[in-house]
């Protein structure tokens, strides 16, 4: 989650730096509007307390950012300090279909595998004590030579059964089946749980990342353009500076969203490895 958590200071800090762009704009815009004499000095005050908070907010995004980069390096064994590029896009993450999670959950949980190799032992010793039951016969064979005056060669066989009448296992074959049967419920009480951890593992990283892509995909941008709108309308006279302010409040909000819709779904993704027992790739 290091790398992850990096890439989210990463894009904090570019939100940051994006909004303390929109606020020298805005503070700009104000400063002409009110040299021509079409806006009062409170515009320009306002827009240059907005433009403070937008560079206080970008230097704390730029510490974050430090903050995760030394985590990184020292996970890698790297000086804290090193400078370090990631790439990546914290909206994507691939989730397998249900059928599949819940076949490898089951597949790689250690004591669900356990609990078959017990069910199975059990079904071999209580196939073992039934068959003790059938009597198995044993045939004997030889010769005897040189007997003087009876022959000189002589043989014999023998046949040996043993016909059980008074013991036929039934004790060690009622134990057998009623372990059996315990073993069978352990197993299958344990794989419920497993495929219901998948199921809900699934679940959640399906949902968190839709969550994602919607705010990648249609609530940031859509948001970005009302503010320019908003901006734009200020430049022209059509709208007082409050309303662009209230834009930019809305975008900031959205981002934010944003990069903690993407935070929630790698933490997702990370609850679905877990139970998977492995990358999920």
């Amino acid at each position: 989650m290091a790398f992850y958590g990096l890439l989210a200071a990463e894009e904090g800090a570019s939100l940051a730096s994006s909004m303390h762009e929109v606020a020298v704009r805005v503070r700009e815009v104000a400063q002409a509007r009110f040299e021509a004499g079409a806006a009062p000095r409170l515009d320009v005050m306002q827009a240059e307390l907005g433009l403070a908070r937008a560079k206080a907010e970008l230097e704390l995004a730029r510490s974050d950012r430090s903050s995760a980069q030394a985590e990184v390096n020292a996970v890698l064994n790297r000086p804290p300090d090193r400078p370090l590029a990631v790439v990546g896009d914290l909206a994507e993450g691939a989730v397998p279909p249900i059928d599949q999670a819940t076949a490898r959950a089951a597949a790689a949980n250690p004591e669900l595998r356990a609990a078959e190799r017990e069910v199975a032992i059990e079904e071999r010793r209580l196939g073992l004590l039934k068959a003790e039951r059938i009597p198995t016969p044993v045939i004997t064979g030889g010769v005897v030579l040189n007997a003087p005056g009876e022959y000189d060669v002589g043989y014999r066989a023998g046949l040996t059964l043993a016909v059980p009448i008074f013991s036929r296992n039934q004790g060690e074959i009622a134990g057998s089946i009623a372990r059996a049967d315990q073993a069978r419920t352990h197993r299958d009480a344990l794989r419920r749980d497993v495929e219901a951890r998948a199921f809900a593992a699934q679940a959640r990283a399906v949902a968190r990342r839709a969550q994602a892509v919607a705010y990648r995909d249609t609530l940031v941008p859509t948001a970005t353009n009302i503010e320019s709108l908003a901006e734009e309308a200020y430049r022209l006279g059509r709208s007082p500076l409050l309303v662009v302010f209230e834009a930019q409040r809305t975008l900031r909000d959205t981002r934010a969203e944003y990069l903690s819709s993407v935070l929630s779904l790698q933490s997702a993704l990370a609850d679905l490895e877990d139970v998977l027992g492995g990358p999920i790739d």
